[in-house]
């Protein structure tokens, strides 16, 4: 399914309890529980899906913004996400203006897209042991760095071909493609991230993979990080941030959480420069 590019385009979930765990409702209710999605542009309804009564979707969605008041989720900014319904299951589709296609592609995309699925495996083999607390030998890394190197050498194959493997590209694997640059070389980040930031501009990326890029190459050439996506040293700390005071506005525009959040995820605590400061005169 197709649906044409929607400039400012939002999206509204009604009554997703499955995974939106605010808008989770009793067992006795979700039986009456009816699902939709509803796509808008210039704040006009255009598009949308229906479920049927009582079926329990899970949807995995990220955006710059959302809202939820517990009946409605309204997300806007880069919306993408993963729909998945039970088997044998069907949605009813509606708006005024849809178009769907099928088309027949080539053996060398089709080959690409499938490389780049299996890279998300080969990206973690070692390196997401390492993530869970399991200690890495050097011959671990050695391992992992080699496989990064030819992740990177087919990324850049893929690209040259085909350009930036976005979401309309590549669907959910296109946030592999992220992955693997992000554990290339500085160079090859260099090379594609104008490539990767106008994926961002076209919705066809998260803004949040092109923060996480501009920061770790900030980083890497001694600058402060714009977005505060970088923790390193012992202990563990936020590299430098530049105007520090208005970091979580900057997340916030690119669908960030704020760094108290984020700080959160890494058993740390944040806190912002003015209460730093405070904190230093009360000394």
């Amino acid at each position: 399914m197709k649906i044409p590019y929607l400039p400012a385009a939002a999206l509204v979930v009604q009554a997703l309890s499955l995974t939106l765990g605010a808008m989770q409702t009793g067992h006795a209710e979700e039986a009456l529980t009816q699902g939709t999605i509803s796509i808008y542009a210039g704040g006009k309804p255009v598009a949308g899906l229906l479920f049927p009564i009582g079926v329990r979707p899970t949807l995995s969605v990220v955006a710059n913004n959302r809202e939820n008041d517990g009946k409605a989720m309204h997300l806007t900014g880069n919306v993408q996400g993963r729909l998945t319904l039970p088997a044998d299951q069907s949605i009813a589709l509606f708006g005024e203006d849809i178009v769907l296609t099928r088309e027949v592609i080539s053996a060398e995309r089709a080959k690409a897209m499938q490389d780049l699925e299996k890279m998300a495996a080969s990206d973690q083999l070692y390196r997401g042991r390492d993530a869970t607390g399991v200690s890495l030998t050097d011959d671990d890394w050695r391992r992992q760095t080699a496989i990064d190197v030819a992740n990177a050498n087919r990324l850049v194959q893929i690209i040259d071909t085909f350009g930036w493997p976005g979401l309309r590209f590549a669907g959910p694997a296109s946030q592999t493609a992220f992955l693997v640059l992000q554990h290339a070389d500085d160079a090859t980040q260099r090379k594609y991230l104008p490539l990767l930031r106008q994926a961002v501009e076209r919705h066809d990326a998260l803004g949040s993979e092109l923060a996480m890029l501009e920061d770790r190459l900030l980083v890497a050439e001694g600058k402060p990080q714009r977005y505060g996506t970088q923790l390193g040293g012992e202990p563990l700390h936020f590299q430098p941030i530049e105007d520090e005071a208005n970091v979580d506005a900057r997340r916030r525009s690119i669908g960030l959480p704020t760094m108290a959040e984020y700080a959160g995820l890494f058993g740390l605590t944040y806190l912002p420069v003015a209460a730093r400061a405070e904190k230093a005169q009360q000394r």
